[in-house]
């Protein structure tokens, strides 16, 4: 019936005391009791096995601690005689023990002192550490090589609370920035970000705490000394009990690359803004690159020449030319202001002024040729209207010349 408490039915005296031998008996632990002369009264089967006796009653305890920590473990046992208390009564406590092969292990201990009508007893619950030490033992080894990994890291390591303050950063990451560890005492993640990027990380670091994890940021943090550094990596956070303890970055320099792709970037503009035709090809003649100068004098779009063969703007007796001059190149030459016909698209022969230089690739090999053309088309006309200009009227001049030579040998006769 509801609201009824359920009969409770007490243990005897005989039933406890038969409930906590079986407990005892059957325990993990060793448990040994001695008398106050240091004699053991009791032990358990795991006690005797731990020590490596068959039975431990009977023999003095002192034979279980090595010899080393008798004398003092002897004194102990003097004064609980005396005084009938023990100083490390009640507490857990680590000791060294001694097995009946000489060897030495860790165990974990408590003393519980009872005073009886038979007289004083100390009862020793006794746990074998050895592959606890083992495995604490471990877990700092591999402590200790992950902390060597992460200070010998050439990345930058970092560890930041929701708050923003610096939990851990590695060797890298202070050479690099040029702090100290005093220094990260007062500061935040927001200090050594450069204030180009502040908003920008403020949204990154929002989106982390709230548990995301980001592969891949892009950033820039501030030096020490104020330099900008560009920097790449990846976020997340580590978790407990639902709540964000922490987050972890690895990051890596990347500033001369930046610095590297902008100026390849700038470059690249030069190139494409020029008004001269930039043109490089492999040594077959293959079209590589060509740029909005080439596209604009040889009429032919960059999707539609890459991938040709630059033989396609000349005639055989041009491309033998350059043939040769592919070869002085290929033996690292320059070749400067080389002047020659070319065919455009809409088949109109044009004159070019032409540089050729080696192109080569990351280990200094030659693969190739980059040329730049200027068209001197018109300034060929031009020169070329003042050649036949000149003609005509040296011929003006010759016949000039011829009539009044004449004149005067027809009035000297």
């Amino acid at each position: 019936m509801s609201g009824v408490s359920p009969e409770i039915h007490l243990l005897s005296d005989e039933d406890l005391k038969s409930v906590f031998e079986t407990v005892i008996h059957n325990s993990p632990d060793g448990v040994i009791t001695v008398d106050s002369e240091g004699i053991i009264v009791f032990s358990n089967p795991a006690a005797d096995r731990m020590f490596g006796y068959t039975s431990l009653e009977g023999k003095r305890v002192d034979l279980l601690v090595p010899e080393s920590l008798r004398d003092d473990l002897n004194a102990k046992m003097r004064e609980y005689r005396m005084e009938g208390k023990h100083e490390l009564a009640g507490r857990l406590f680590e000791t060294t023990s001694l097995r009946s092969d000489g060897t030495e292990f860790p165990v974990e201990m408590s003393l519980n002192p009872a005073r009886t009508s038979g007289g004083l007893f100390l009862t020793s619950i006794i746990r074998d550490i050895s592959e606890r030490r083992k495995m604490g033992a471990e877990i700092h080894r591999r402590e200790e090589q992950f902390r060597d990994l992460f200070e010998n890291a050439n990345d930058m390591i970092q560890a930041v609370d929701p708050e923003g303050r610096f939990v851990y950063v590695n060797r890298a990451w202070m050479e690099t920035l040029g702090y100290t560890e005093d220094d990260l005492e007062n500061l935040t993640l927001f200090d050594v970000i450069h204030p180009d990027k502040l908003d920008e990380c403020h949204e990154i670091f929002r989106r982390v705490m709230s548990g995301e994890s980001i592969s891949l940021v892009e950033t820039a943090f501030i030096t020490k000394d104020g330099e900008k550094i560009f920097v790449e990596g990846n976020v997340n956070v580590r978790m407990r009990n639902g709540e964000v303890e922490y987050s972890r970055a690895i990051f890596r320099d990347v500033t001369e690359r930046v610095k590297f792709q902008r100026e390849l970037e700038r470059l690249a503009s030069i190139v494409e803004s020029s008004g001269d035709a930039i043109v490089s090809y492999d040594l077959d003649g293959t079209i590589i690159d060509w740029n909005r100068g080439a596209e604009r004098i040889y009429g032919y779009s960059a999707e539609e020449a890459r991938g040709q063969n630059v033989s396609m703007l000349m005639d055989e007796e041009e491309f033998e030319r350059l043939r040769n001059l592919i070869s002085e190149v290929r033996s690292g030459k320059l070749v400067s202001n080389f002047e020659a016909r070319r065919l455009r698209k809409d088949g109109e022969e044009i004159w070019v002024s032409i540089s050729l230089s080696p192109l080569r690739d990351v280990n200094g090999e030659i693969i190739g040729v980059s040329t730049i053309a200027r068209d001197i088309t018109e300034i060929k006309r031009t020169q070329e209207a003042l050649r036949a200009s000149e003609e005509k009227y040296r011929k003006i001049v010759e016949k000039f010349i011829q009539n009044a030579l004449a004149l005067i040998s027809e009035i000297n006769r």
